[in-house]
């Protein structure tokens, strides 16, 4: 049997080592452990929307990059970060979707409407623009004369609402003050440093030309 490789990621509990993580899994209630997973699942998304905005800044004026590195880069962190999004507003057999999570789904609808400013027409409009890319360009391929890559704005504003919802549920199983409270803001921090980092990577392999086509 060939051997499996360790998937790396990141736990929603900072500041805790691997054991402590799962003897404390071990002991949680279901419900928490699937707050839990929504929670991780929104950051993963945040994180991976921030990867490719930081990008953007990085390309030359024709709009592309110099090295298929980036390319590919900046073309994979939007895609996991829609496949990410689509677990949460996707698919309503997922889950992590948030009508399968939430105590109100009334209510959060409501509230999830004025979020991101759109009637209820106007949302799944939205989510169907985001469903083409991810269903034609991403976990299916049609070839077309040419896709467009969605606005992921108003996904964003989506998903702060679900990881506050979540969050504030969390709180009653123990405490969870040392995660982010801001979907948002932890998106615009993650891009701030990961433009930090793109700064120093991108210009150090400025003056490299492509080797393999």
């Amino acid at each position: 049997m060939v051997p499996g490789i360790d998937k790396l990621g990141l736990e929603f509990l900072g500041g805790t080592n691997d054991k402590t993580l799962l003897v404390m899994s071990e002991h949680m209630e279901p419900r928490e452990k699937i707050l839990r997973r929504v929670g991780m699942k929104c950051r993963d998304f945040a994180r991976q929307l921030s990867y490719h905005r930081a990008l953007d800044r990085f390309k030359s004026h024709s709009g592309k990059f110099n090295l298929n590195f980036w390319t590919t880069v900046y073309n994979n962190s939007i895609d996991v970060a829609i496949l990410d999004w689509f677990h949460l507003f996707g698919y309503h057999n997922d889950d992590l979707h948030w009508k399968k999570i939430v105590r109100d789904v009334a209510a959060f609808r409501s509230t999830l409407f004025a979020s991101v400013g759109l009637d209820e027409q106007g949302w799944k409009s939205y989510r169907e623009k985001v469903k083409t890319y991810r269903d034609k360009d991403v976990a299916h391929i049609e070839v077309r004369p040419k896709s467009w890559v969605p606005d992921m704005t108003l996904a964003l504003k989506a998903a702060d609402l679900y990881y506050k919802d979540v969050l504030k549920e969390l709180a009653h199983f123990r405490d969870y003050s040392n995660e982010p409270v801001d979907l948002i803001a932890y998106c615009r921090d993650s891009q701030e440093q990961a433009e930090k980092i793109l700064s120093v990577a991108y210009s150090s392999t400025s003056s490299m030309k492509e080797e393999v086509f």
